[in-house]
């Protein structure tokens, strides 16, 4: 009971091991909607919410009877998230967050729609699968990520089917199955937030390169400079293909903007000896020698060796190579005046400094 009329609610305890990583108190919710087009004519109709406990997994499931019963139905379920320190989602930051805010208003609903701080899973999925998935739904996550194919009593797309046949004709055949599928869909979602952790940790023994460049991107750009540059490092150190060169190559950006010349153009040595055919680490390297060393030789030696190595790009770095060259030419013509020039003036100066004869001798 609620202060705005009966509510629908059903809960349950399912058995679960301790998770490792623990993610703390965490409320995981899912919301099963009228339609995805969202406005004010999109309803909320189910919604799950998973908090683990000490003894498994509590799951309570919101139920909206009818339209009318929105405010109780609404109440209920932000009583269920408010006790959490945090809640995730997936894809909720885009969607069933915003819908229930505009529910909430609707319903004029007294303060806010409040809940904690709230974590998106779809958004950590992009930054650290992106690369291994062809498709980011959940369906797909729990296939690929999670490794389990799930036996879903209703797709999707019907779910909102099940609801109107339920509102016209009272019927409980597809509505038992769209409640399923919602209680699924979070239980999943404390699943997956737990191996993002681990992911997140770096603690997944068969991470390759491009693993720890998607982590090391990801760390840096939140922040976590110290995780980030970890995690490049390792990415780095598969030494071979373009993911180790792409971690190299933003390492040595890191190195550039604190001043470290030296170190930079050490590890873009070690990187085209390691990535002969990756010329993007040596146009960075020729960069470095031409504007940051101001060594337009070794530049030019940099760029006509790449040259050789990788015939297909050879036309691609010939402006390149001209404009070092012309570089070069015009340093050496300058030095040879600088010497001429030089030489005149140490001559002038014993002139003037020779003792003046007086022609006794």
């Amino acid at each position: 009971m609620t202060p705005f009329g009966a509510a629908a609610v059903r809960q349950d305890v399912i058995p679960l091991p301790p998770l490792d990583p623990d993610p703390g108190s965490v409320a995981y919710f899912d919301t099963e909607t009228t339609g995805l087009a969202g406005g004010t004519g999109t309803y909320v109709f189910a919604a799950a919410v998973a908090t683990p406990i000490d003894c498994g997994l509590r799951v309570a499931q919101v139920f909206l009877p009818e339209p009318g019963m929105e405010s109780a139905f609404l109440h209920a379920l932000r009583e269920e998230l408010e006790p959490a320190r945090g809640v995730a989602t997936f894809n909720g930051g885009s969607f069933d967050l915003p819908v229930l805010r505009t529910r909430w208003v609707m319903a004029r609903m007294p303060g806010e729609f409040s809940h904690a701080a709230h974590v998106d899973l779809l958004t950590l999925v992009r930054a650290l699968y992106r690369h291994r998935l062809e498709t980011c739904t959940l369906r797909y996550v729990e296939q690929r990520v999670l490794g389990y194919e799930r036996d879903d009593p209703l797709p999707s797309a019907l779910v909102p089917d099940a609801y109107f046949d339920f509102l016209r004709t009272g019927s409980l055949d597809l509505l038992g199955a769209a409640l399923e599928h919602n209680r699924l869909d979070v239980i999943s979602l404390v699943h997956l937030h737990s191996r993002l952790l681990r992911r997140l940790q770096g603690a997944d023994v068969d991470m390759d390169a491009d693993d720890w460049l998607a982590l090391g991107r990801h760390r840096w750009r939140r922040g976590a400079r110290a995780d980030g540059w970890r995690a490049l490092r390792n990415a780095t150190a598969f030494a071979k293909g373009e993911a180790a060169a792409t971690a190299g190559l933003l390492i040595t950006r890191g190195l550039v903007r604190r001043g470290s010349i030296q170190a930079a153009d050490t590890l873009l040595d070690w990187l085209e000896a390691s990535a002969r055919q990756d010329v993007r680490v040596s146009v960075a390297r020729a960069r470095l020698l031409e504007w940051r060393r101001r060594e337009p030789e070794l530049a030019l030696a940099v760029v006509e060796d790449a040259q050789r190595r990788m015939p297909d790009v050879a036309d691609d770095l010939e402006h390149r190579r001209a404009r070092l060259r012309r570089k070069v030419e015009l340093r050496r013509g300058d030095g040879l005046r600088r010497g001429r020039d030089g030489r005149k003036r140490d001559v002038r100066q014993v002139q003037l400094e020779a003792p003046i004869l007086d022609g006794t001798a």
